[in-house]
């Protein structure tokens, strides 16, 4: 019989050992170009590689035929010998194109499109090293524009020509075309005259750089016009209309038709993540615009371009107000030609992180005013700021996300904030499309015919229980930010660079989860209001619920960015044994005893609050060093007792950074007999959450500085300081009376204290 009850004993504490050792832990693993491929990301701003993500760097003073591709670009027609046209734009000048000798000559004719409009410096034709120079051709050019019909419209197969260079017995393998900035799109090169053995190897246009106001919209950008600001008609353009600024094509242009009562209007564009920009382009070709029509009004000879305009640039920084900071990058003075000596407006300025760019300029009735082909803009480096979104994964169940580690390359003056968000509902929403994939309203997809149907997609968003972004995360693998246990996570990255030839590269995300120690948990505080700088008594209330898959715990961990004294425990009434340990920031709490059930634990502490909102923050744990495992509590109703549901304490609403400044004496005499020798001063910072400069010094009645006691940044608490009586030459100071000086440099303000000190000997 003894026997059995041992082995009974045994097995109930088999049985309790496992039921508190943490559970082996699983991981989602970020790593590929097929992971981070999912991320949703500010398109062509982040380049995918080798199973990296990191941003993609905006060149300067590119080839823009390298690239034509990207844009849909490339050759665009051959008479002759189409199959070796592609070796035009390879990039090799081993290989070569001409004709068929024996072609008719009308058909000895090359087009390249760079897929987009560029403004071209310089063409330049690499002509075939062996055998002879091509001789007798020509060289079209042209910015895209189309012929029109008799209506008014753009033909959009036939392209204009308006440039053409000629050659005649040319011996040169190297041919340079200056354009001057202007803008290009379509290349031609007509053979006037066979030469047998001749060949182009290459050609290249150079360009600005990459125009970074390509590709916007897929960043996640806009566009916004409002127009005729001020008036009764003041409202913003279409998305179609505003398109046009950005799309890369000169026949599509965006302009005013001033035939009713005109105002100013302003073009906003947010380019979708944090450039380096130097350098905008605004063309103002009319190459959209017929050059006669039916109608006198709507041709060339009726439209102008801005009479004047301002340039703004924001860095996306906000104002006190929440508006955006602008700061203005360039102007164009009022002037009769701006209206149509001119074509191509430039401004220039010092390269700089902006995400946002607005111009403004006045609109005219007579006429057609402000025609803009295109908005281009030009820096050079690494975005200064992308964001990355993962998206939503499902952990299966309801699981404890217990850390989150990365691998990442972050040279100096870069850096990565990951931040995350968790929840266990989810809203689904239909994105319905027609047979061409083209994104239509579900009451027309629902009238379409069944051929004429496409797929329905259904997004998946974050529910209603949702948290919000975590703070970012100082440290790879130093725990979870965000609630948990919860069955849906998602992760965000946001890549910072002061430098603009510096970026940083995500590598890997590892998140870890486990089974939760409780099903669910519950935290609040009483009271939840203090005065600043005063001790005050508080009692913690956290309870929590067990269930299927819950493993329990023996730890409790208590964190905050104040100072805890700890008082009793309890539980069910009876003081808790614990092993109570002071760290760094709060205290590890072990029981003696684990907790498997359904509970509630009450511990009374006291604190002194210097700053709004401070939270005091539990963590349920289980298992030593690196096997341990934690859960954070929720926020919530934990007891009946009381009604707060917070952790965080508050102070009294008020402006006041300096609180309770103090001095143990009106009088400091230093005469070196132990009796009032030094001033201890003493007070309080109060809302200071990030470092701010506080400056103590003492003056004479003049206005002199005499001695500086503190000269550093400082976030909120308890500051005591004490003076000598000598001044900063550590020399005792003259007898008389001394001004004590207090400022500190807030968010909204600066704030400044002062008492009158005296010195005798």
């Amino acid at each position: 019989m003894k026997n059995h009850r041992e082995l009974g004993s045994f097995l109930q504490v088999l049985l309790l050992c496992s039921m508190i050792s943490p559970a082996a832990g699983e991981e989602l693993r970020i790593g590929t170009n097929a992971d981070w491929d999912a991320w949703q990301r500010p398109g062509n701003a982040i380049e995918i590689s080798r199973g990296k993500a990191g941003p993609r760097f905006v060149r300067r003073n590119i080839d823009a035929v390298a690239n034509a591709g990207d844009f849909g670009g490339g050759i665009r027609a051959a008479g002759s010998n189409s199959g070796d046209a592609g070796n035009l734009i390879d990039g090799s000048l081993s290989s070569f194109w001409a004709p068929d000798w024996d072609d008719d000559p009308e058909n000895m004719y090359v087009e390249i499109d760079l897929g987009r409009v560029v403004s071209a410096r310089r063409v330049i034709l690499q002509l075939r090293e062996d055998g002879p120079p091509l001789e007798l051709f020509q060289v079209l050019l042209s910015n895209g524009e189309r012929f029109f019909d008799s209506t008014g419209l753009p033909l959009p197969s036939i392209v204009r020509y308006s440039d053409r260079v000629r050659y005649s017995f040319n011996k040169q393998r190297e041919l340079v075309i200056e354009y001057g900035l202007k803008p290009l799109q379509f290349i031609r090169i007509e053979v006037d005259l066979p030469t047998v053995g001749a060949g182009i190897s290459s050609i290249a246009v150079e360009a600005v750089g990459d125009n970074i106001s390509l590709g916007m919209r897929e960043r996640g950008g806009q566009v916004d016009i409002l127009n005729e600001i001020g008036t009764r008609a003041e409202g913003y353009e279409s998305t179609g209309n505003s398109n046009a600024l950005i799309d890369g094509d000169i026949v599509s242009s965006w302009r005013y038709w001033g035939f009713s009562q005109p105002g100013d209007t302003e073009f906003t564009f947010d380019l979708g993540a944090l450039y380096w920009v130097d350098r905008v382009r605004i063309l103002g070709d009319l190459a959209g615009i017929a050059p006669s029509n039916v109608d006198w009004r709507w041709t060339r000879r009726n439209a102008i371009h801005f009479p004047w305009y301002i340039l703004w640039g924001s860095d996306g920084s906000l104002a006190p107000d929440g508006s955006l900071r602008w700061q203005v990058l360039g102007e164009l003075p009022e002037h009769p030609r701006n209206l149509r000596d001119i074509g191509h407006f430039e401004e220039q300025f010092s390269l700089q992180p902006l995400r946002y760019l607005r111009m403004r300029y006045p609109n005219r009735q007579c006429c057609i005013t402000g025609t803009t082909a295109e908005f281009q803009v030009f820096g050079e480096g690494y975005p200064a700021g992308t964001i990355l979104q993962s998206p939503i994964y499902d952990l299966g169940a309801v699981r404890n996300a217990t850390g989150l580690s990365w691998q990442v390359e972050a040279p100096e003056r870069t850096r990565v904030e990951i931040r995350s968000r968790t929840g266990n509902l989810l809203q689904e929403s239909y994105v319905f499309h027609d047979k061409n994939g083209k994104e239509v309203t579900e009451r027309k997809y629902n009238k379409l015919i069944p051929s004429f149907k496409g797929r329905i997609d259904t997004v998946r968003s974050p529910g209603d229980d949702w948290s919000i972004w975590s703070q970012a995360y100082e440290r790879s693998d130093r725990g979870f930010l965000s609630p948990t246990p919860r069955r849906f996570v998602q992760l965000q990255a946001y890549l910072l660079s002061d430098d603009p030839m510096q970026r940083a590269v995500l590598d890997e995300l590892v998140l870890s989860y486990a089974e939760p120690l409780a099903a669910a948990t519950r935290a609040e505080i009483y009271p939840i209001q203090a005065q600043p700088g005063q001790r005050t008594e508080f009692t913690y209330y956290l309870g929590w619920d067990s269930g299927a898959g819950s493993t329990g715990f023996d730890q409790l961990l208590m964190r905050s960015g104040a100072d805890i004294e700890l008082g009793e425990i309890r539980s069910a009434g009876q003081v808790l044994d614990a092993e109570i340990i002071p760290v760094d920031g709060g205290w590890d709490i072990t029981f003696a005893d684990p907790f498997v059930r359904t509970g509630l634990i009450e511990f009374d502490f006291a604190s002194t609050i210097y700053r709004q909102q401070m939270p005091f923050e539990a963590f349920l744990a289980s298992g030593r060093e690196e096997r341990q495992v934690r859960q954070r509590v929720d926020v919530g109703d934990a007891s009946d007792a009381v009604a707060s549901e917070a952790i965080a304490v508050s102070l009294p609403v008020g402006p006041t950074l300096i609180d309770g400044l103090s001095v143990s004496a009106a009088l400091v005499t230093p005469n070196g007999d132990g009796i009032g020798d030094f001033l201890q001063i003493g007070f309080s910072l109060l809302n200071v959450l990030q470092p701010r400069l506080l400056h103590v010094a003492l003056y004479d009645l003049s206005g002199r500085e005499v001695r500086v006691l503190h000269d550093q940044r400082q976030t909120a608490g308890p500051i005591t300081l004490s003076w000598d009586g000598q001044d900063e030459f550590g020399q005792l100071a003259a007898p008389g009376n001394y001004i004590l000086r207090v400022v500190v440099q807030g968010d909204a303000q600066t704030q400044k204290t002062a008492k009158i000190i005296a010195l005798a000997y």
